[in-house]
């Protein structure tokens, strides 16, 4: 079973929070996938260490664009991990992409992947209380140093003109058992 990453996933450290066994960045397979789209509106309630106000955090999403394609990683995942990882994105429905729309990569399975489709924690731009946490985006750049300018490049388009404000500082997650896998990790 193969699970494609296009967030947070591409970032080593924080891709290991959801496993027991120890990942190296040869776990992290760099892929480009056909017919999807990188975009910021996936809704999930958060709190600033400054303030005790849950917020609407707004998250990377898959968006299907038959004239797109948007890169990460796949990774090989074992059922308990997958039901692990689901407890990690509890907001998104685990979807199937077609291992015929991976471009630059053989995989003989078809991959799965999370992909926010509730309407409800889609966000809209004139959406109120919507903030992209700034040390979410450093998770994603922090990653960049592992992958080839190419992967770079494209990557950094969606970090390009986003549709909501950042926010600074330290955030949790509100659900204590996303907060655990996500934020904090398995081995503690």
């Amino acid at each position: 079973m193969y699970l494609f990453g296009f967030g947070s996933l591409i970032n080593l450290k924080s891709a290991q929070k959801s496993f027991t066994r120890v990942l190296s960045q040869n776990d992290l397979i760099p892929v480009e996938i056909k017919g999807y789209k990188r975009v910021w509106n996936s809704i999930e309630n958060i709190k600033f260490k400054d303030n005790d106000e849950e917020i609407n955090g707004i998250f990377l999403n898959l968006q299907k664009d038959e004239n797109a394609s948007v890169n990460g990683v796949i990774i090989k995942i074992t059922k308990s991990e997958f039901e692990i990882l689901k407890l990690r994105e509890k907001n998104y429905s685990q979807i199937k992409i077609k291992s015929t729309d991976i471009l630059d990569y053989k995989l003989d399975e078809d991959l799965i992947a999370f992909m926010t489709t509730n309407g409800e924690k889609i966000a809209k731009k004139e959406d109120e209380n919507c903030f992209i946490p700034s040390l979410y985006i450093d998770i994603l750049t922090d990653a960049f140093v592992n992958y080839s300018e190419d992967f770079i490049s494209k990557y950094k388009k969606s970090l390009e003109d986003l549709p909501f404000p950042k926010k600074e500082g330290p955030y949790s997650f509100s659900d204590p058992i996303q907060n655990k896998i996500a934020r904090e990790g398995l081995k503690k």
